[in-house]
C-alpha cells in the first residue's frame, strides 16, 4: 500500500505535474477566446456601467475553456506529461527490480496504473479550478466583487468528461510508451493519435461524434468510462509483460 501511495504522490507532486498544470490552465484561458482577450480592460471600466451587470458568467467561461479547440488539442499530451513514461523509465534504468522486490509485482503495477490515471484526471480538474481562481482574482482585484457563477448548465458534465479524457490519454501514453519502449512516445503518441482520430472523424465519419476526440467532452460519460477501463486493462497487460521480462 505504501508503494502505491508513493507512486500517487510522485505523480501529483512532481515538477512535471506542476508544469503540465500551468500549461493546461493557460490553454484553458486561451480556449475561452474572445471573452477573455479584453477581460482586464473591461473589468477596469466595470464601474462605468450603470446597472453594474456583467456580460459573462463564470460557469459559461469555464465551459467555453473546457470545450475550446486549443485546450482539447493540447489535452492528450499534457495529461500524459506527469506520469505516463514513469513505468518505462523504471524499466529502462533497471529500477524495476528493487522496486518490485520491495513492493511486490501486484502493488508495483497498481501503483503505476493508479498514478497514471489519477494524475491525468486530477490535472484537468485542478486546471479548471485554477482558472476559476484566476478569473475570480481578476474580478475581485479590479472590480471589487466575485465573478457571477451563472446557471451552471452542463458545466459539471463537461468537467467530469474532461477529467475522464485526462485519465484516458495518460493511459494511452503509458501503453504506447511500453509497447514501443520509447519514452517520448508517452507524450507525442497521444497527441498524434488524437489528431489522426479527429481528421478521420471529421472527414470520413462525421456522424460518429465519439470517434472524434474533440467531441468527447460533449459526449456520453459512460462511453468514456469504458474507454478508461480499456486503457487501464491495457496498461496492466503491458506492465505485467514488463515485469516478467525485466524483473
Amino acid at each position: 500500500m505504501k508503494s502505491i501511495l508513493y507512486d500517487l504522490r510522485c505523480a501529483i507532486a512532481g515538477r512535471w505535474f506542476l508544469a503540465a498544470l500551468i500549461a493546461t490552465t493557460a490553454a484553458l484561458y486561451l480556449s475561452v477566446g474572445q471573452a477573455t482577450y479584453g477581460l482586464i480592460g473591461y473589468l477596469e471600466s466595470y464601474e462605468l456601467f450603470e446597472d453594474h451587470s456583467f456580460w459573462y458568467a463564470m460557469s459559461d467561461l469555464l465551459a467555453l475553456g473546457m470545450k475550446g479547440d486549443f485546450g482539447l488539442l493540447t489535452l492528450p499530451a499534457l495529461s500524459a506529461l506527469p506520469f505516463a513514461a514513469q513505468a518505462l523509465h523504471e524499466i529502462k534504468s533497471g529500477a524495476i527490480r528493487p522496486a518490485v522486490f520491495r513492493a511486490g509485482r501486484k502493488n508495483w503495477i497498481i501503483g503505476k496504473v493508479a498514478g497514471c490515471a489519477i494524475s491525468g484526471m486530477l490535472l484537468q480538474g485542478a486546471a479548471v479550478g485554477l482558472l476559476f481562481l484566476i478569473l475570480n482574482g481578476l474580478m475581485y482585484g479590479i472590480a471589487g466583487q466575485w465573478f457571477p457563477w451563472g446557471e451552471g448548465g452542463d458545466f459539471w458534465l463537461l468537467l467530469f468528461n474532461r477529467m475522464l479524457c485526462g485519465g484516458i490519454w495518460a493511459g494511452v501514453g503509458c501503453v504506447i510508451a511500453l509497447a514501443t519502449e520509447t519514452a517520448s512516445a508517452a507524450y507525442l503518441a497521444p497527441l498524434c493519435l488524437c489528431y489522426a482520430l479527429m481528421m478521420i472523424g471529421t472527414r470520413f465519419f462525421p456522424d460518429m461524434a465519439m470517434l472524434n476526440p474533440m467531441q468527447w467532452v460533449n459526449g456520453a460519460a459512460w462511453l468514456l468510462v469504458i474507454l478508461l477501463i480499456i486503457t487501464i486493462a491495457l496498461q496492466i497487460l503491458f506492465l505485467k509483460r514488463g515485469v516478467q521480462k525485466y524483473a
